[in-house]
This record gives structure tokens, sequence and C-alpha cells, in this order.
């Protein structure tokens, strides 16, 4: 477990404060969404981002595994996938996830952009939470104002508020049980955070919680939610999580067989592609 500088919590607090003045709730895209039919025009490309960590992680550098893919929109298939190893030593603190991952989601998206900028996604959905944050400003955000890109935060798991005392996971799912497809998430000073969604058509099942990143409305975050759903959660984010953990089971094989000597699959032990070649586009 790595320790916590205080100052260095200090200093991304003020650094937070500074990217969330920047950060836009409102569309800013070169596509529109028509909320009267739930109809997409000009979208044709969506990106999905996640980070898995394998098992057995210790000591004051942790490695994982970041994926980033890009499928077509409205069929949903893959275009492009990218998925690298990478050694993270910055601590985690909550409430500040991105500080420890944002550096790896600029790699990937700064290596599609080299090499195949024709396949860069128009939205990005992220494994992680947008404005339903005790700041306002979570993962997706920060990505997304780091970036300029406009981003959706897709969180599997209800964070907590404190200004949404009374509301939990367990309350929302029992509501969600009862029918409710959607429900917004409100605090007690009336700030919508976010939404919780259940996937198209289906019932009774757990929802995910949506939010805005940057430069996407909460309507237009909730309606590609709906739009990328084949299951519980998004398209992009599902097959993002499944190459991480592909990924992330490999270090942990590794790490079982031959414990001190870097696998011929990775290229470098600090950046690499998986398998040694995990970066694919598809025509």
């Amino acid at each position: 477990m790595m320790a916590v500088d205080q100052t260095l919590v200090h200093k991304w607090e003020r650094r937070q404060k500074e990217l969330r003045a920047q950060c836009e709730d409102a569309d800013r895209l070169d596509f529109e969404y028509r909320a009267d039919n739930g109809a997409f025009v000009g979208l044709e490309r969506v990106g999905g981002i996640d980070i898995s960590y394998p098992r057995g992680n210790s000591g004051n550098q942790d490695l994982a595994v970041v994926a980033l893919v890009v499928l077509s929109f409205p069929r949903l298939e893959v275009l492009y996938e990218q998925c690298v190893e990478i050694t993270i030593d910055v601590p985690y603190v909550a409430g500040f996830l991105a500080f420890r991952e944002a550096a790896a989601y600029k790699q990937v998206f700064s290596e599609l952009f080299r090499s195949q900028p024709e396949l860069m996604p128009q939205v990005v959905l992220v494994d992680g939470n947008g404005m339903l944050h005790p700041r306002r400003f979570g993962s997706a955000c920060h990505v997304g104002v780091e970036l300029d890109i406009p981003t959706v935060g897709v969180a599997k798991n209800f964070l907590h508020i404190d200004d949404m005392a009374g509301r939990d996971a367990r309350s929302i799912k029992h509501e969600f049980r009862c029918g409710v497809s959607e429900m917004e998430l409100v605090g007690r000073s009336g700030t919508c955070y976010g939404m919780a969604v259940a996937p198209q058509g289906q019932a009774a099942v757990n929802p995910v919680f949506v939010s805005s990143g940057h430069r996407v409305s909460l309507q237009t975050a909730v309606g590609l939610v709906r739009s990328c759903s084949l299951h519980r959660v998004p398209e992009p984010i599902r097959v993002a999580d499944q190459r991480s953990r592909v990924g992330a089971r490999m270090i942990e094989q590794r790490s079982a067989q031959e414990p001190t000597k870097p696998s011929e699959a990775y290229e470098s032990p600090n950046s690499s592609t998986v398998d040694g070649g995990c970066t694919r586009s598809y025509s």
C-alpha cells in the first residue's frame, strides 16, 4: 500500500479545482442527439476505456493494464483496440482517482492519435464517474478536460456522496426491482449529479450510474449509454474491461511462473503492448 503525502493531496485539490472550472456539462459535439426519438445523427465512433489491476500488487508501485477500444456506431463492432501494461507509482486517494490513472489514459489516446487519427472516437465512455463525485469532478471529467474530448462517466457501483445522505445502493436497487428504469440522483442541495439507468428493455436489474464527463449533457449521456447497451454495461466499456482483464491475468500468470524474469510477451516493464501486440484495428 502506497503512503499518502498530504502535501500531494493539497496540490491535487488545487489542480482539481482549476480543471473543474474548465469542465462543460452541455453538449459540444460533432454529432447530434435527438431526444424526441433517441436518434444520434452523425455519430460513427464511440470509445471505451478501462484499467484493470492484477491480484498481488504490493509495495510502492502497481502494475496495471489500460485498454482503449473504439466501436462503430450504431453496430457496435470493434474498429480498434489497444492494451498497454503500465506501472503506476501514484497512491490511490478517494476522490482523486484520476491523478492515479489519467496519465495512462492519455498515453493510449496519444498512441491512437499518432497511429490512426481517423479512428479517434467522437465520444468516450469512461469506466468511472464524471460529475457523480463529491466535488463534481471524477475521472471522466478529468480525462475529458485534459484531452478536450467529449466523455461520459459510467460506474458499475454507486458512489456515496454526503449531499445525497439517505440514498444508497440498496435503496436504489430496490426501486429498480419495482420497475423503475431510470432515476435522477439529486442531492439535498438540489444538485443533480447523474442518473441511475437500467439497460434498454430490461427490468429488475442492477443499474449503472451515468454522469456527464466533459462536453456532454446528462440527457445525451443517458441516451448514449442506452443506445450502446446490449447488456448491463454499455459495450465500449464492457469490451475495454474484457481486454484489460485479459492483460491483468497475463501479469498474474507471469508472476506466478517466473516472478523474477520479465515475460517476452511484453516489450517493456513500464509501458508495453500486452502480448506483444494488442494494438489492432479492423477494416
